[in-house]
């Protein structure tokens, strides 16, 4: 009997659920763990998305922009794109440096000072790390 019970509970519990998830708004974001209804996905997209001066070349999460260098500080350079907005954009010594990476014995701060001075012009490759850092992985001056 307590069996029979719990099978009606359980029952009812999905589907209340899949009720519940059939009045869902397709822009409600649905948890993960439930199934979904595959009418309601979205296509992927696919190409290259561009944002703003961004030129966002989606191949393989690998981006870049280019701009004009507005300010240098510690391990970070800061472009201004032809929108007018400024993107700060990580270095570390991973990054190239028109087509030289930064020797593991140097500080990034110095190196980029020599190298890069505010209001250079700049295209700039990178990818986003952790959902919100950009991080270059490589920065080459335009007006050499």
């Amino acid at each position: 009997m307590k069996l029979k019970v719990m099978g009606m509970i359980a029952g009812l519990a999905w589907g209340g659920a899949a009720l519940a998830q059939g009045s869902q708004e397709p822009s409600m974001p649905q948890d993960p763990s439930m199934p979904q209804d595959p009418s309601m996905q979205q296509p992927p997209s696919s190409g290259s998305q561009t944002s703003g001066g961004m030129q966002g070349s989606q191949m393989q999460g690998q981006q870049e922009l280019s701009g004009s260098v507005v300010a240098l500080r510690k391990d970070k350079v800061f472009i201004k794109d032809e929108n007018g907005a400024v993107v700060a954009m990580g270095v570390n010594h991973s990054t190239q440096i028109d087509g030289k990476p930064i020797e593991k014995h140097r500080d990034i701060h110095s190196h980029l000072r020599r190298e890069i001075k505010e209001g250079d012009q700049v295209r700039t490759k990178f990818n986003v790390e952790k959902t919100t850092e950009n991080m270059a992985s490589s920065i080459e001056k335009m007006n050499k």
